[in-house]
């Protein structure tokens, strides 16, 4: 059953306290450190997509979080990984010239396709990392007000910055939720002879056997979000005329650790470009 059990192996939406540096930056400055490592994960080529990736490793280290926890939520993944890995080999690309480096009869695996699927998997692991370190050392508080601090020049003109900041805020701790939904109706349905987790028929039965949880998961998360909403509206939430009662010290070298996130980002995409591996 250990199998099963969906949110021991996730890292993105739970909240860990702490004492940390990084857990003493203001909410501003942990939104522009997820920027800085989210974006060369996304556009940056493979040498600046390790680099973001040994960087969102080392902050969460300073942080007090294990790299095993920040990556842990790939684990559910790995099967759709290795599916992608396995359709990438079997449909080749044209013009594709690079050596061969191994032959099957018809199908032959190149430097090309294995360089893509690297490159597709380190971009999930630096992602999921980067926004793993940012939602452990963030509360719901901190992010709903340091969005609301980014955007706090376009609040002026009349955007809605508040609502956006509370929308995004539920989305990230919807994410441990849905979790433990897809757990409770996967083990429902093992108790009913499901094939869940046993690893027979190898990773394409495996992707088979979840896919049709994705409908009954997806009306309990719907419910969820209307309870959600139904509480708002009795409490005659409106998010007009919020004040903050939360106040934020400024830290100790707060310009020189922003400084440092954006000089990393811009080397992220600097090695990317210059270090064609």
């Amino acid at each position: 059953m250990r199998s099963l059990e969906f949110s021991r192996n996730l890292s993105i939406g739970q909240y860990l306290a702490g004492d940390s540096p990084v857990h003493r930056q203001r909410p501003a400055t942990k939104y522009l450190g997820l920027a800085c490592l989210a974006a060369p994960a996304l556009a940056a080529g493979p040498a600046g997509l390790a680099l973001a990736l040994a960087l969102a490793l080392a902050l969460g280290k300073a942080a007090g979080l294990r790299p095993g926890f920040l990556l842990r939520g790939l684990v559910p993944a790995l099967p759709f990984f290795a599916l992608t890995a396995i359709l990438q080999f079997l449909f080749g690309w044209p013009g594709d010239g690079s050596p061969r480096l191994l032959s099957l009869g018809p199908v032959a695996l190149t430097a090309f396709e294995l360089r893509l699927v690297l490159v597709a998997m380190g971009r999930c692991f630096a992602l999921v990392a980067a926004i793993g370190l940012f939602t452990s050392v963030s509360t719901e508080v901190e992010m709903a007000h340091g969005l609301e601090d980014v955007l706090a020049p376009a609040a002026r003109l009349g955007f809605p910055a508040h609502r956006l900041a509370l929308a995004a805020t539920t989305a990230f701790r919807f994410v441990p939720l849905v979790a433990g939904e897809l757990e409770a109706v996967v083990k429902a349905q093992a108790s009913r002879g499901g094939d869940f987790g046993t690893g027979r028929g190898g990773p394409i039965a495996k992707a088979r056997a979840y896919l049709p949880l994705f409908a009954p998961v997806t009306i309990r998360a719907l419910e969820r979000a209307e309870a959600l909403a139904e509480a708002m509206e009795a409490r005659c939430y409106t998010g007009e005329g919020r004040t903050r009662y939360a106040r934020y010290p400024r830290p100790r070298g707060e310009a020189a650790v922003r400084a440092a996130l954006l000089l990393s980002c811009a080397a992220a995409f600097a090695a990317g470009s210059l270090l064609r591996i």
